[in-house]
């Protein structure tokens, strides 16, 4: 039978521990694909619906159909997303900054009760489209988006190995996932009718700015703790890795079908084939250097949560630390004078050779989507989708997405969408425009896990403008 460990025979550096918590989920900035506020505020449900440009980043098959205005340009926007799954601002202030161990440990019993069963995972996302040179002629379109995107991931064994939360006989798996990206997205989309049905393509160019992240192969350690008495022994082995060119490609692929009732049907299949290799130097990274990596590390260093005495250099360097310690009581460990180095015994090998070439690889993407025209003023959709990795803002499983368009009043259209499943688990999402002539305005806001702004746990604000044909298709 597993005896759990006392909570005050293990004092954590509380303050320390939460800290570092706070400053991944705050530091991480992420972004895909070109996300129109429209599909925002239906939930994601976009795959059979989307039109012009703002197909690209959903089914280049849209591109075939005609649309209600034969181009679309791109003026300006931002998408910003910030989700995790355990901190809100409810506990933030709860728990940020205060001492877990006191009053006998009842505060870190409830914080460690709450943390989640699944393992720690946060995602924070700015994704700027470049104005003008994101557009749609016909059936054609082409894009240019700055991605900056992080992904951090801490296993729930290696949550209670930072916090203290010790049982005899166990054996603790400590899993970590980071990536953290800076590239510039360019796509060549094409849609191609045939009847009532069409195929569309875009076909993909990543220029990698900047990356740091664990080599997935490399990222894991175990610790056990002994049966019969408290003393722990364990090893890890850790690659961390470094790189400010890289360059890759990826195609999307997309079918669609419409009917006269209304009925809208839509299937994407994205990132296919899409790695990104690194060490790969272009024309832009020999004139910038490691600025944007430098400038990615200094959000962990010097972010909203100062981090300076972090010994890590964003230079483009690649780290492989492996650690082994055995016979060490867990009282000396956590409650002692000694320093951690006076039980590890660890190596760490710094490699600055940016010639070797690595790779990292974009989870593939299924989307299905149904649409319906119920009304003249009201449309319905529902979208399926799923990935095959948990990297880069991307969950391994299926999502299910609803949403509601009204269109009573042509020019400040009312959205609202649900969702169920993937990095958000579960979201509300609201959104409007103004759309006067060929000038066009849209917006949309979404709350994860929480339809209060103090207990939600993520958020997701999409803005955008845009300039339409004034000839519109029959």
């Amino acid at each position: 039978m597993k005896m759990p460990i006392k909570r005050n025979h293990i004092r954590i550096r509380s303050h320390q521990q939460v800290a570092v918590i706070i400053l991944i989920m705050v530091v991480s900035l992420s972004g895909q694909t070109l996300t129109h506020p429209r599909a925002v505020a239906l939930g994601g449900a976009f795959t059979a619906i989307s039109e012009g440009v703002f197909s690209v980043s959903s089914n280049p098959a849209n591109l075939a159909f005609p649309s209600k205005y034969k181009s679309y340009f791109y003026l300006g926007g931002i998408d910003w997303q910030m989700t995790n799954n355990f901190y809100s601002l409810l506990t933030t202030s709860k728990y940020g900054g205060k001492d877990l161990t006191v009053e006998n440990g009842k505060l870190q019993r409830e914080f460690l009760a709450d943390l989640p069963d699944t393992g720690w995972r946060t995602n924070y996302s700015i994704h700027i489209p470049l104005p003008i040179i994101n557009f749609s002629v016909g059936n054609k379109a082409f894009t240019t988006n700055i991605l900056y995107t992080t992904d951090y991931y801490i296993s729930k064994p290696a949550l209670d190995v930072i916090f203290g939360n010790w049982e005899k006989g166990v054996k603790y798996e400590t899993d970590l996932r980071i990536d953290a990206m800076t590239a510039i997205e360019y796509a060549y989309s094409m849609g191609i009718p045939y009847e009532n049905m069409a195929f569309g393509f875009s076909l993909k160019y990543i220029q990698g700015l900047g990356y740091y992240g664990l080599d997935p192969k490399h990222s894991t350690g175990l610790i056990e703790v002994d049966t019969a008495s408290f003393v722990l022994t364990g090893e890890g082995d850790y690659l961390f890795r470094q790189s400010g060119a890289g360059k890759g490609v990826g195609l999307d692929l997309g079918v669609s079908y419409r009917d006269k009732s209304g009925l809208n049907i839509g299937f994407s299949v994205q990132n296919i084939a899409a790695v990104i290799k690194w060490n790969k130097p272009t024309l832009f990274s020999n004139g910038m250097g490691t600025s944007i990596l430098e400038f990615m590390g200094n959000q962990v260093k010097d972010g909203l949560i100062k981090n300076k005495n972090l010994d890590l250099p964003f230079e483009g360097e690649s780290f492989h630390y492996q650690f082994a310690f055995s016979n060490v009581a867990a009282n000396e460990l956590f409650e002692g004078d000694s320093a951690y180095g006076d039980f590890f015994y660890s190596k760490k090998e710094v490699s600055e050779d940016d010639s070797t070439i690595f790779r990292t690889k974009l989870p593939l993407v299924l989307r299905f989507g149904l649409a319906k025209q119920m009304q003249e003023n009201l449309l319905l959709a529902l979208d399926f989708s799923t990935s095959f990795n948990d990297r880069f803002n991307y969950h391994k499983g299926w999502r299910c997405s609803m949403g509601l368009e009204y269109t009573y009043l042509p020019k400040i259209p009312f959205r609202f969408g649900l969702a169920i499943g993937d990095i958000s688990g579960w979201e509300v999402n609201l959104g409007s425009g103004l759309h006067l002539g060929f000038a066009h305005l849209d917006w949309a806001i979404g709350f994860h896990r929480g339809i209060w702004l103090h207990t939600s746990k993520g958020i997701h604000f999409s803005l955008c403008s845009y300039f339409t044909g004034k000839n519109k298709s029959k």
